[in-house]
């Protein structure tokens, strides 16, 4: 009996004795092998809580919290260019004479219809040369004058143009400023000695085009619209229509000669009905006789033609059947 109670003893405390940890644990984490241990995510992995399923669900924001404003977009470059306007320069005989007092060799054309002045320019505009003859209002040729140092600034020293003055219709149903002579439509231009193109060198949808690390096309027509010159002043930006060109135009000052003035309807004729005049005093009147009634004639009735006898054909004539006589006995 004590052998056996000795023996339960040894059994009892091998199988309670508990395991001991060294005082100090490692830092670094679990031992490896553990159920704890993990290991470092790779370089360049997608953190856990920026992958979509995580983020749905995340906590929405509390109420009354106002997010922070998003910061505002960089200033616009501001050009230094003048200002200038298209009221300010005249038309007719005035015009022509500031033309003449400038360098621009050109001469007066005959009546254009649908231009008040209309003048031909086949030499530079203020130092710019333009390609073929420009047929345009003297106006406009002034205004090209005044902007042209604008366009010298940036090394403009060449325009090449498709069409100024034609007489047509535009889109929205009304004459186009081309009919007046007062618009010009811009395809290549030399910018020192290189040749640059609308449709291909003109940068759609820049915030920003008069920046200086924008294209040059595009500084150009943030300029000159800058200078507020022009009514018009289309890009490719704009619409197809204007994908290959630039469309400059002024307003015009006074309506041209050739425009259509709507006449007036003559007025339609009023009757004037007016009593029947008077008989004289001591004449009889005569009353006017009333027309006889209208005669009726008699109704007769109607007979039917008598039908015609239908012709017979005559009887064909049978010739008798030939009888053999009998022979004498």
């Amino acid at each position: 009996m004590r052998a056996l109670g000795l023996l339960a003893v040894v059994l009892c405390g091998g199988g309670c004795a508990r395991e001991t940890f060294p005082a100090a644990a490692p830092q670094a984490g679990h031992a490896p092998g553990s159920l704890h241990a993990f290991a470092a995510p790779p370089p360049g992995a997608v953190p856990l809580s920026a992958q979509p399923h995580y983020a749905a669900l995340a906590a929405p924001p509390m109420a009354g919290v106002v997010a922070p404003a998003a910061l505002p977009p960089p200033p616009m470059s501001r050009p230094d260019v003048p200002q200038l306007s298209s009221s300010e320069i005249p038309s007719g005989d005035a015009c022509l004479a500031e033309l003449a007092r400038t360098s621009v060799t050109h001469h007066r054309l005959e009546a254009k219809r649908g231009i008040t002045t209309p003048v031909e320019v086949t030499g530079k505009i203020g130092g710019i040369h333009f390609g073929s003859p420009l047929v345009a209002d003297c106006r406009f040729v002034l205004a090209l004058h005044r902007v042209a140092p604008v366009m010298a600034d940036l090394g403009v020293s060449a325009v090449r143009f498709s069409g100024a003055y034609s007489y047509r219709m535009s889109r929205v149903g009304r004459l186009s400023l081309h009919a007046y002579g007062l618009a010009l439509d811009v395809h290549e231009i030399r910018f020192g000695t290189a040749w640059h193109s609308v449709e291909r060198e003109f940068s759609r949808g820049l915030a920003d085009g008069c920046a200086p690390t924008s294209p040059p096309m595009n500084q150009l027509a943030c300029r000159l619209k800058a200078t507020r010159l022009f009514k018009e002043l289309l890009t490719p930006d704009y619409d197809s229509d204007h994908a290959n060109h630039l469309h400059l135009a002024i307003a015009p000052t006074d309506a041209p000669k050739w425009e259509a003035v709507p006449k007036k309807r003559p007025a339609a004729p009023v009757k004037l009905e007016l009593p029947p005049p008077a008989p004289d005093e001591g004449e009889p009147t005569v009353e006017p006789e009333e027309p006889p009634p209208p005669r009726l004639e008699p109704k007769t009735a109607k007979t039917k033609p008598k039908a015609k006898p239908k012709a017979t054909k005559p009887a064909k004539h049978r010739p008798r059947a030939h009888r053999p006589r009998p022979l004498a006995s």
